[in-house]
């Protein structure tokens, strides 16, 4: 009965002790769990990283538009002033005296004209649009060649001056009549227009300048006939001053083209005779050429400055 006893005491107690070691080991389970939830939580987080980081490479190009500012256009407004400082033209005020026009007519041309061409609106009569002119006796030089030589220091003294100046002609190989050069200077407003011309004649003893001036027996230029005798006048003495010559004087003069089609005041010089060989010779002279353009541009700044 004993040993009975003993028995079911023994074996309650094992059994308390089984029971009692199951209540430590019951918390291991739960430390478990918590470890796994962690490690699983890891991984989560990081693909929650990565899943976010693509919206910020997203943004990024949104700054892109700001290069598009780039092309400031406030360079190109930066070169706008550069013209206005090319108005140099302030200058121009001061140099010339008047600020009218000077024609300069060299009379002739290479190849002339015959071509019947009216002298004036006021007459049915013709005459050839434009001849080569006459020839040096001695120098054998053409005269629309002579003409040109005498118009380009003529046209540089002027300039030297402050004067306007235009040409009809500044090359040979032109095809110009007379009227179209009367029409050249009326279209350009000009205040005289001065021709440039050589005489010839049948005697080798007929020498010295004169000057021509439109007459007023022609209807058509009597509104510039007096201011045309006047310049004609001012170039008379210009050229007498400057040659030391007296010269043949004043001619007027009611059958020429270039002055019956004129509508501004005109002269023309005969500088001298290509049949006078010593005339011939001297009006090829640098120096003499000099003398006269003085002269006449005296004579023209005269009239010019009256006005």
């Amino acid at each position: 009965m004993f040993d009975k006893r003993m028995l079911i005491l023994s074996a309650i107690i094992s059994l308390a002790g089984v029971m009692a070691g199951c209540g430590d080991k019951q918390p291991v389970p739960v430390a478990l769990p918590t470890t796994e939830a962690v490690q699983s939580a890891s991984p989560v987080a990081t693909v929650a990283q990565t899943t976010a980081a693509p919206p910020v490479v997203q943004a990024a190009p949104t700054i892109t538009p700001v290069p598009t500012t780039a092309p400031t256009p406030v360079a190109t407004p930066e070169t706008k002033p550069t013209p206005t400082k090319t108005a140099a033209p302030t200058t121009l005020p001061s140099v010339p005296k008047s600020n009218k026009l000077v024609m300069i007519d060299p009379g002739h041309q290479k190849v002339g004209n015959n071509a019947p061409e009216q002298v004036g609106p006021d007459t049915r009569e013709t005459k050839p649009k434009v001849s080569s002119g006459t020839v040096g006796v001695k120098t054998k030089k053409p005269e629309y060649v002579l003409n040109l030589e005498v118009s380009v220091l003529l046209k540089a003294e002027l300039a030297r001056r402050g004067i306007k100046v235009a040409m009809t002609r500044e090359t040979h190989d032109v095809d110009i009549s007379n009227k179209q050069r009367a029409d050249m200077a009326n279209e350009a407003g000009a205040a005289l227009v001065v021709r440039i011309h050589a005489d010839g004649d049948a005697s080798a003893s007929t020498k010295g300048f004169s000057v021509l001036y439109p007459s007023a027996a022609q209807p058509a230029v009597k509104p510039i006939a007096a201011e045309s005798k006047q310049a004609a006048v001012f170039l008379l003495a210009g050229m007498q001053q400057a040659t030391g010559q007296k010269g043949r004087g004043l001619s007027a003069r009611d059958d020429l083209s270039g002055f019956n089609w004129s509508k501004v005041p005109v002269a023309l010089v005969e500088i001298g005779f290509m049949t006078n060989p010593e005339e011939d010779e001297l009006m090829s002279d640098a120096a003499y050429q000099k003398k006269l353009a003085t002269g006449i541009a005296d004579g023209i700044e005269q009239f010019v400055n009256g006005k």
